[in-house]
């Protein structure tokens, strides 16, 4: 038996506690003031060693501190949590049980059981128990344990998955089966709440990603006329590889251009390749003066997720800076993006804030908008004895705006908002812009948000005002 010590302080209490390297990260996140596309992000990014260094001090504070506050929150004196719990997962090992691994398991996956030399399989079974003082914990070597565990500790309320649960149910007996409760919300919240860390972190995470589309969004990658979206596509998917960072997704790169373009470039790009003055994904045309280019892209760095949605506007030949229509339009989305944002309320289901943003009142130059969130996609990466690397898949854990499905996804909009969770903050909107038409212009922006106290929270918010200009 071991134990996991309690803080009664939960969040910010307990800061000090980081690493010295989450310190240095800190200083160079705040060290000066943020601007966009500067560059300063790519400067600064760390190393392997200090990536993972940093990682572990969040999963180490998260089971000090967020633990014990989750189980006593949903009312939960023991968690028995299986590893083959997640139906799709890699090895059937899901995000709960991984993250969920005591110390002299850090970095250990069920492929350990093949490395060499020194390698330990890891348990089958984690236990907790909470009686409000020290979270106890064990490894159940079988079934039979599980029920001599439980009998001892006489639990009020015990929390396990109803996927595939039968042996657990019958381990478990008739009168402990009724005081079982779904682990789903728990676990969703153990991986949903963060560390203050992991914030701080995802603030630079999304600097850099908004310096790198920066570099791709000039006339150092961009030639008007010459380049192709397949060709920004590969730059990007270049770039991600040259600064050692890892992708969820694919860059999605978009042209919008207006009717009477459309009809002048003809002879370059047919028409049928625009449907309501936009490309799809993977159609390929060559980037000209006066069109929007639109990009969708993340990053990954610390196992942190980012889910950039920005925009650049190519000057035509007679302009010499971004037509006012359109600036006017980007300011108005961004407006209405607020308006959405302020609906974050502490309690509300993902569907009640979906509800509520229809209610509000369209801005002028609106033609419609659509609000979307999910969380990001985070990712744990373990590492073996013996210096063998193991990548997990990301999961995303929590409240969003759409329907979710159980258990491997594990998303509901039915699922709460609480604070201390991160969104990727999407609404996509499409406004009136002169000469474009009737359908408008779509201009989606997304970037990653935290919900706090104050209420939602951009995380180097890239373009609330600003275009890029590809002259």
């Amino acid at each position: 038996m071991s134990n996991f010590n309690l803080s009664n302080k939960f969040m910010y209490s307990t800061i000090i506690r980081l690493s010295i390297v989450s310190i240095f990260l800190i200083e160079i996140i705040f060290g000066d003031e943020d601007y966009i596309g500067s560059g300063k992000y790519i400067k600064n990014i760390l190393p392997m060693r200090q990536r993972v260094q940093i990682m572990e001090s969040w999963w180490k504070w998260k089971k000090e501190n967020v633990l014990p506050m989750v189980m006593k929150e949903q009312s939960v004196d023991l968690w028995i949590i299986r590893n083959d719990e997640a139906e799709l997962y890699y090895n059937d090992e899901g995000p709960v049980f991984t993250s969920l691994l005591p110390a002299n398991y850090e970095g250990m996956t069920l492929p350990s059981i093949y490395a060499s030399p020194g390698s330990q399989a890891i348990p089958k079974f984690l236990l907790f128990y909470y009686s409000g003082g020290v979270i106890e914990y064990h490894e159940p070597r079988d079934y039979e344990h599980i029920t001599s565990l439980v009998n001892s500790f006489k639990p009020k309320q015990i929390a396990i998955s109803i996927f595939n649960n039968e042996a657990m149910l019958e381990a478990l007996g008739e009168k402990n089966s009724k005081k079982i409760v779904d682990s789903w919300t728990i676990g969703v919240r153990w991986l949903e709440t963060i560390s203050p860390g992991q914030i701080d972190s995802y603030n630079y995470v999304q600097g850099l990603a908004n310096d790198i589309i920066a570099e791709g969004f000039s006339n150092a990658v961009i030639i008007p006329g010459i380049t192709t979206t397949d060709d920004l596509n590969w730059w990007f998917r270049h770039r991600y590889l040259s600064l050692d960072l890892e992708v969820e997704n694919h860059p999605t790169v978009i042209v919008k251009r207006r009717p009477a373009l459309i009809k002048k470039y003809s002879s370059i790009d047919p028409p049928e390749k625009f449907r309501n003055g936009q490309t799809e994904n993977g159609v390929n045309v060559v980037i000209q003066r006066g069109d929007i280019i639109s990009l969708d892209s993340d990053i990954m760095l610390m196992g942190l997720v980012t889910d950039s949605h920005q925009h650049a506007y190519v000057l035509q030949r007679n302009e010499e800076s971004i037509p006012a229509d359109l600036q006017t339009g980007l300011e108005v989305v961004n407006q209405m993006q607020d308006l959405f944002a302020a609906e974050f309320r502490l309690g509300r289901t993902g569907k009640e804030i979906v509800a509520a943003s229809k209610k509000i009142e369209l801005l002028p130059g609106i033609i419609e908008t659509e609000i979307g969130f999910h969380p990001p996609p985070m990712f744990i990466r373990r590492f073996l004895l013996g210096g063998y690397m193991f990548s997990h898949k990301t999961y995303v854990a929590g409240m969003t705006s759409g329907p979710g499905y159980y258990p491997t996804s594990i998303v509901t909009n039915n699922h709460k908002l609480f604070l201390n969770t991160l969104y990727a903050f999407e609404p996509h909107t499409r406004v009136l812009v002169k000469g474009w038409g009737d359908k408008g212009v779509e201009l989606g922006i997304g970037q990653i948000a935290v919900f706090e106290e104050e209420g939602l929270r951009y995380l180097n918010r890239p373009q609330y005002s600003n275009w890029h200009i590809i002259k």
